[in-house]
């Protein structure tokens, strides 16, 4: 059996993103990036002693599966994942030797909201990054 790792980026802790997790993935790792530090993406790549991004992924490095658990804001995921997805830029660049280590692994995003109006195009963040980093997407799924 595959080992996954939930990355759950909402903004409230106890939410239904949480809920969902919960019920869907009860014995799963889960992260939940507001409970970390990340600064945001800058092109020089030079972060404060206090950013853990590269914490989090180390944490993730772990796993075979990296499931991607997103609340919809206004038709897209929420900050905290875009902020996370911006940071990944940092492992073609300054922190390729880690970045490297992530290709091969399987990919699944879950969304949450109170209605059914992703666009057609809502995964497609998803989709292209996995592909850029070498990873296998394996599909999103809206609850």
């Amino acid at each position: 059996m595959e080992k996954q790792i939930i990355i759950n980026s909402t903004h409230n802790k106890d939410g239904k993103t949480s809920k969902l997790i919960e019920k869907l993935y009860p014995n799963s790792k889960s992260i939940k990036l507001i409970d970390y530090k990340m600064e945001l993406y800058n092109y020089d790549e030079i972060y404060s002693e206090d950013d853990e991004f590269l914490e989090i992924i180390h944490e993730v490095l772990k796993y075979d599966k990296i499931i991607f658990a997103t609340p919809v804001y206004w038709y897209s995921m929420s900050s905290l994942m875009k902020i996370f997805f911006d940071r990944l830029t940092d492992l073609i660049g300054s922190e390729e030797k880690i970045g490297r280590q992530l290709m091969g692994k399987k990919v699944e995003v879950i969304t949450s909201s109170n209605g059914n109006h992703l666009g057609e195009n809502f995964f497609l963040p998803f989709m292209e990054t996995v592909n850029y980093l070498h990873l296998e997407y394996e599909g999103g799924k809206h609850y």
